[in-house]
C-alpha cells in the first residue's frame, strides 16, 4: 500500500500508481460466506471490479482461482484474490470486467450457491462486489487521506469533524530525493559598532592629528578631540597640525587629558594641576570637574596643599586654585614662615595668607614678626613700599598691651633714626605716619573691651564712639613652642622677641620635610577655645 505524508498546498494524486499489493491478515467474509484467509494481489487482470466509497481505487475480483466453499466445508479453503486498480484503468479494462462478470454468472448457473446478501449492503451493489466492513474501514483509514485538497484543509472545522487519520510517515521516506548539499554558514558574529569604536579608541587607531608641545609630539584621534574639547571643535576640520607652548598646555597634562578622553580614568594627583591647566586652555569642562574632584580630597591640605599652590602659580589659568590651596594652610603656617619658600612669596599671596582667621598662630605678634621677616628679605627692588599694605593685615587690636606700648615708645624716641639705622625695616616702620594711628586705635579698643564683659554692650559702645571692631584669629597651641600659652584670655599677656620666634620656626623645618607628616601636623598642633568675641562675628557683620 502507498503510504506518505502530504505537504500543505500539494495534492498527492500524482503519487498514485496503477498497481498496489494489499495483504489482509484476517479471514475475508462477505455476508454469511467465510472465504478464509485472503491474500489480495493487486495486479491488473481479468476480474470483477468494485469501487470503494471512500477511495479513488477500484477493487477487482480475480476469478482465476476456484470459488470458495460455504462456511463449514470440509475441503481446504482457497484464498480469494482481490485486485485494486486505479480509476485511470477503468475505461481500458471495462470490456474485460464485463466478460469476467459473464463467466461468473455461468458458474452460478452450474449450481454454486451465491452468498447471502447482508442487510447492510446497498441493493445497487451486486453480490460479487460485496465489501467487508473491516476492509472498508481500513480503506477509509489508510487511503482516504490521499484525497485531501487545499479546500478541505482551509475548512478546518469540517476537516476536524471528519476524524481522518493521516499516517505519520514522511513523504521523503519513499520518494527518491536527489541529495543536495546544504552549506550552513559558521562565520563568527560581526563585532558591534560600539565595540569597534571602543577598540579603535583603546588602540588609538585613526590618530592622524599631530599635536606638538615643546619638543614632544603626540598623535591623536581628531574626532575624539572635537568631541570633548570646545577649543578643537571650533577649529577648521581640515587642520591636522597644532602646536602649544608648555605653559598653556603642559605636556604631561595633555597626556593625562588624552588618556582621560580614551579611558575616562581620573588623572593622578601628581598630574592633576597640569591636567587642569590643559583642560582650562582647551576648554574641556567635564575634565575640569574631575580634576577638582582629585584636588578636593582631605589629603590635599597643609604642606601638600602648598606644593599644589607652588605648581599652580606658574600656570596662567589656575589663579583660583592657588587661592583655594592657600586657604588650607594652618598647621603648616609657622613652618612655612621659617622656610626659604616664604621669602619668595609674592605680595598678593602673602596678603591672602595674613587675612585669614585660621592660620596656626598663638599670638598676633607672630604675624607681625612674619611680616618683618618677609620685608627684610634682601631683594631688588626693595619690599619696603609694601609695608603699609602688609601692616594693615596685622591685627594690633589683639596684641598684648605691653608690646603695643613698647612699639609706641620706639616711635616717639628722638634718636630712632640712629637707633634703627642698622635695620631698614624697623626704621621704615617707625617713620611711617600710619603706624602711630594703628597703635592708638588698638590701645583704645583693648581699653574699651576690658571695661565691658558683655559682648552686646561692648558692640553698642563701639558703635556709639565709632570704634572699629577687629575680631581675633582662631588660636592654636604648639606644645613644642617655648613661648606659646595653652590658655589665652583677653587682654593677652604673653610676650617674646624676634630671636625666640626665629629659632622656633627654624627648628620645625625637619618635621615638615617633603610632603610633611602623615597626619598633616595634627599631632603637633592643638586647637584652643574660640574667643567669645569671635563667636559673635556673624552677628556684628549682620548688624553693620
Amino acid at each position: 500500500m502507498f503510504v506518505g505524508a502530504r505537504a500543505p498546498g500539494l495534492s498527492l494524486n500524482f503519487f498514485a500508481v496503477p498497481v498496489y499489493t494489499l495483504e489482509l491478515s484476517y479471514p475475508l467474509k462477505v455476508g454469511l460466506v467465510d472465504y478464509g484467509p485472503a491474500t489480495t494481489t493487486m495486479e491488473p487482470g481479468d476480474c470483477d471490479t468494485a469501487r470503494s466509497a471512500f477511495s479513488d481505487k477500484t477493487l477487482v475480483l480475480d476469478e482465476s482461482t476456484p470459488a470458495p466453499k460455504k462456511m463449514g466445508s470440509k475441503k481446504s479453503e482457497q484464498p480469494k484474490t482481490w485486485k485494486v486498480r486505479s480509476r485511470f484503468h477503468r475505461a481500458k479494462k471495462a470490456k474485460t470486467a464485463r466478460s469476467s462478470g459473464a463467466k461468473s454468472k455461468g458458474k452460478k448457473a452450474e449450481g454454486k450457491p451465491p452468498p447471502k446478501r447482508s442487510k447492510s449492503i446497498s441493493p445497487h451493489i451486486s453480490e460479487d462486489d460485496i465489501w467487508p466492513k473491516d476492509f472498508c474501514r481500513q480503506q477509509e483509514g489508510e487511503l482516504r487521506w490521499k484525497m485531501f485538497t487545499d479546500e478541505e484543509y482551509a475548512n478546518w472545522k469540517a476537516f476536524k469533524d471528519n476524524d481522518c487519520k493521516v499516517p505519520l510517515r514522511s513523504v521523503f521516506s519513499y520518494l527518491k530525493v536527489r541529495p543536495y548539499p546544504v552549506t550552513i554558514g559558521n562565520v563568527p558574529r560581526k563585532t558591534s559598532v560600539p565595540d569597534v569604536l571602543a577598540d579603535m579608541v583603546k588602540g588609538n587607531r585613526g590618530a592622524y592629528t599631530r599635536i606638538k608641545i615643546g619638543d614632544q609630539l603626540f598623535q591623536c584621534i581628531p574626532n575624539l578631540l572635537k568631541c570633548y574639547s570646545v577649543w578643537f571643535a571650533n577649529r577648521d576640520w581640515r587642520m591636522t597640525r597644532f602646536e602649544f607652548c608648555e605653559q598653556e598646555v603642559p605636556a604631561r597634562g595633555f597626556v593625562a587629558l588624552y588618556d582621560w578622553m580614551r579611558t575616562e580614568q581620573l588623572p593622578e594627583f601628581q598630574v592633576a594641576v597640569a591636567t587642569l591647566q590643559a583642560a582650562r586652555h582647551l576648554r574641556v569642562p567635564l575634565l575640569e570637574k574631575d580634576c577638582w574632584q582629585v584636588l578636593s580630597t582631605d589629603e590635599v591640605r597643609e604642606k601638600r596643599a602648598f606644593l599644589v599652590f607652588q605648581e599652580a602659580k606658574e600656570l596662567p589659568a589656575l589663579g583660583e586654585v592657588c587661592e583655594a590651596m592657600l586657604g588650607r594652610l594652618r598647621n603648616f603656617f609657622l613652618a612655612l614662615v621659617g622656610s626659604p619658600e616664604f621669602l619668595d612669596l609674592e605680595i598678593q599671596v602673602l596678603e591672602i595668607l595674613l587675612r585669614q582667621d585660621a592660620i596656626g598662630v598663638n599670638s598676633e605678634i607672630e604675624v607681625f614678626f612674619a611680616v618683618l621677616r618677609w620685608l627684610g628679605h634682601s631683594v631688588e627692588p626693595s619690599r619696603l613700599p609694601y609695608m603699609r599694605r602688609l601692616m594693615n593685615c596685622v591685627r594690633f587690636h589683639h596684641m598684648p598691651m605691653t608690646f603695643l606700648f613698647s612699639l609706641r615708645e620706639s616711635i616717639n624716641r628722638a634718636d630712632k633714626d640712629e637707633l634703627f639705622r642698622p635695620d631698614p625695616v624697623l626704621l621704615a616702620f617707625n617713620r611711617d605716619p600710619d603706624t602711630m594711628t594703628s597703635l592708638e586705635q588698638a590701645i583704645s579698643f583693648i581699653g574699651v573691651r576690658c571695661q565691658y564683659d558683655d559682648i552686646d554692650e561692648f558692640f553698642a559702645v563701639c558703635d556709639d564712639h565709632r570704634i572699629g571692631v577687629v575680631f581675633p584669629r582662631r588660636w592654636v597651641y604648639h606644645p613644642n613652642c617655648p613661648y606659646h600659652h595653652s590658655r589665652l584670655t583677653f587682654p593677652y599677656q604673653h610676650r617674646f622677641n624676634v630671636t625666640e620666634f626665629t629659632e622656633y620656626v627654624t627648628s620645625i623645618q625637619d618635621v615638615w620635610a617633603g610632603e610633611g607628616p602623615a597626619d598633616h601636623g595634627r599631632s603637633l598642633v592643638r586647637d584652643m577655645d574660640t574667643d567669645p568675641l569671635l563667636c559673635r562675628q556673624d552677628d556684628w557683620n549682620e548688624y553693620k
